[in-house]
C-alpha cells in the first residue's frame, strides 16, 4: 500500500465545500443517538411531505432524462468525442463498465433483487385492485421491480455525467464543480456561491446516504456471518467488519482509479457474471428464463403507467416505492455524475451512454429476472412463510430464505456475504473519489488521482459514523436526510437536462473542442 502523505493534517480543502457537510453529519448522528425517536420522526415528516407534493416531478422528470438519454444515443452528438477528438480513453472498455457498474446500484441489486418483488407480490397496489399473492400480483410485481431499476435509474445517473463529462473537458477547467454543468444555461462565467451551494448540498447528500448504506451493509453482511456462526457477539461482529471494510478501502484508495478502483470493480463484476450463472445452473432453468422474459413483458406494458402515474397518482405505494426510489437517485447522481463524468474521457458519447445507461440496466434487469422470479416462484408455493419473513426479520432474510429452499444455503450464502463485502468496499473508493475530487482546494494534474488522505478521512468519518449508527441508534435518520436532498437535486436535473437539450441542438456553441 501507497505510503499516506505525511502532510496529513495540513490537507488543502474549499472550506465551504468540505466543512458544513462534515459537520452537519456529525450533527445529524449525535441528534440520532441523543433524541433517536423524535429525529426520526421530525425528519420521516419532513420526507413524506416532499415526496407527497413532488411527486409527479420526480417521475416526470425522470421519465424526460429516460427519454433523453435514448435520443441522444441516436443523435449526430452520439459521435463527438467526450474531451476532443484527439482525446484519448484511460481505461478499457470492459474495466469501465466494471467500474460503472459497481459505482451505481451493484449494492442495491443483491439486497433488494429478493426483497421488493416479495413487497409488491404479496401487498400490491391498492389502485389495480390485484389480489395478494395472485398471478396476476406475481406478473405486476416483477414489472415494477424492472421498472425500479432498469433504464430510468440508470438515466438519472447517465445524464448529468454525460452533461458534465462534456461541459468540464471542453471549458478547460481544472477545478471539478458540478457547476459546469449549467455553463449552457448560465454562460461561461458561472456563479462562484452557486457552484459552492451545489457542490456543498451533493456533497452532504452523497456523504449521508453512504453513511447509511454502509450502516446497511454492516448489518447485512453481520446477518450474513451470524447465520454461520449464531453464537458470535453482535457488537464486536460490527465492529469487525466495519474495520475490515475499512481496511480494504484504504489499501485501494491508495493506488487510484486505473489500479485499485478498476481491479475491485473488475472482481466484482466477475463475482456478478459467476453467482448468476450458478443460480441458473443449480436453479430451475425453464423457470428461470421464463421469468426473465416475463418480466420484460410486464415492464413494458407498465412503463408508461407508472412513468407518468396514469392509475397510481396520490397513491402511498407510488410514495414509498416510485417516488422514494427516484428522490433517493437523484439525490446521489450530481455527485456520482462527477466521478462518472470524470473517468469517461476519450470515448464519444454514443460510448458513454452504451456504457453507463444501455448495457448497465440489462444487466441489472437480467438479474432482477433471475433472482426476483425465483423468489416469487418459491413464495408462490408457500406465501405465509415469506410474508411472515418479510415482516418479522426484515427485508434482508429473505434472499437467505431462497438459498434454503433451492437446497444450496451453504454455497449461495457465502458467495452473497462475500459479494456483499466487494460491493460496498468498491461502492465507497469510488463515492469517496468524487467527495475528495470536489471537496479538494487544488487538483492534481492527473485527474484520475485525488489527494488519497482526504479520501481516507471520508471513508474512515462515514464508516466510524455507520458502525456507531447501527450499534447504538439505527440508520433511518440520516438515510432520511439523504434522501430529502433528492428535492433540490431534482430541480437542478431538471436544469441538467435542459443543458443537454441546447448541447444536443447546438453542439458547436457549447462545446469549445
Amino acid at each position: 500500500m501507497a505510503k499516506l502523505n505525511s502532510s496529513f493534517l495540513k490537507i488543502q480543502v474549499r472550506p465551504w465545500v468540505f466543512w458544513p457537510p462534515f459537520g452537519l453529519l456529525i450533527v445529524a448522528v449525535i441528534l440520532s443517538l441523543v433524541f433517536p425517536e423524535e429525529f426520526v420522526t421530525y425528519a420521516r415528516g419532513i420526507q413524506q411531505i416532499i415526496l407527497e407534493s413532488f411527486s409527479l416531478g420526480f417521475s416526470w422528470v425522470s421519465l424526460l432524462m429516460c427519454v433523453l438519454a435514448a435520443g441522444v444515443m441516436f443523435s449526430p452528438l452520439g459521435r463527438r468525442k467526450i474531451g476532443g477528438a484527439k482525446a484519448q480513453p484511460r481505461l478499457k472498455l470492459v474495466s469501465w463498465f466494471a467500474i460503472v457498474l459497481c459505482t451505481t446500484i451493484a449494492v442495491g441489486i443483491l439486497f433488494w433483487a429478493s426483497a421488493e418483488p416479495l413487497s409488491h407480490y404479496l401487498f400490491p397496489p391498492e389502485f389495480l385492485a390485484l389480489n395478494a399473492a395472485s398471478p396476476e400480483a406475481k406478473n405486476f410485481a416483477l414489472g415494477a421491480l424492472y421498472f425500479h431499476w432498469g433504464f430510468t435509474p440508470y438515466a438519472i445517473y447517465a445524464v448529468p455525467a454525460l452533461v458534465f463529462a462534456l461541459m468540464h473537458y471542453s471549458s478547460g477547467r481544472k477545478r471539478l464543480s458540478l457547476g459546469v454543468m449549467l455553463i449552457p444555461l448560465t454562460g461561461r462565467l458561472t456563479n462562484t456561491k452557486l457552484e459552492t451551494g451545489l457542490d456543498l448540498f451533493s456533497l452532504f447528500a452523497l456523504v449521508t446516504g453512504m453513511s447509511a448504506a454502509l450502516g446497511a451493509g454492516i448489518l447485512s453482511l453481520s446477518g450474513g456471518v451470524m447465520a454461520f456462526f449464531p453464537n458470535l457477539n453482535s457488537t464486536y461482529l460490527t465492529a469487525a467488519v466495519t474495520g475490515l471494510i475499512l481496511i480494504t478501502f484504504i489499501i485501494s484508495a491508495s493506488t487510484g482509479i486505473d489500479k485499485g478502483i478498476k481491479s475491485l470493480s473488475l472482481f466484482n463484476l466477475v463475482f456478478f457474471v459467476l453467482i448468476a450463472v450458478l443460480f441458473i445452473l443449480l436453479g430451475e432453468k425453464s423457470l428461470i428464463l421464463g421469468n426473465i422474459t416475463q418480466g420484460f413483458k410486464a415492464y413494458t406494458g407498465n412503463f408508461l403507467d407508472l412513468s407518468i402515474q396514469l392509475s397510481g397518482a396520490g397513491s402511498k405505494w407510488t410514495y414509498d416505492w416510485s417516488t422514494f426510489n427516484f428522490a433517493m437517485w437523484m439525490a446521489w447522481a450530481p455527485m456520482t455524475a462527477l466521478f462518472l463524468g470524470k473517468i469517461a474521457i476519450g470515448r464519444t458519447v454514443r460510448e458513454f451512454l452504451l456504457v453507463n445507461w444501455f448495457f448497465p440496466a440489462l444487466f441489472c434487469l437480467v438479474w432482477m429476472g433471475i433472482f426476483g422470479g425465483t423468489t416469487l416462484d418459491f413464495a408462490s408455493s408457500k406465501p405465509a412463510v415469506y410474508e411472515k419473513l418479510l415482516e418479522t426479520v426484515g427485508p434482508e432474510s429473505i434472499i437467505y430464505q431462497v438459498f434454503e429452499d433451492m437446497g444450496y444455503f451453504s454455497l449461495f450464502a457465502s458467495f452473497y456475504v462475500l459479494g456483499i463485502f466487494i460491493s460496498y468496499v468498491t461502492a465507497a473508493d469510488s463515492s469517496t473519489e468524487a467527495l475528495a475530487s470536489i471537496s479538494m482546494k487544488k487538483q492534481n494534474k492527473d485527474a484520475f488521482r485525488s489527494d488519497t488522505n482526504l479520501k481516507v478521512l471520508w471513508g474512515t468519518l462515514i464508516g466510524f459514523l455507520a458502525w456507531v449508527m447501527v450499534t447504538f441508534s439505527g440508520i433511518d435518520g440520516v438515510r432520511i436526510l439523504s434522501i430529502i436532498g433528492g428535492l433540490p437535486a431534482l430541480f437542478f436535473l431538471l436544469l441538467v437536462s435542459v443543458s443537454l437539450l441546447l448541447i444536443l441542438f447546438q453542439p458547436s456553441k457549447y462545446l469549445r473542442n
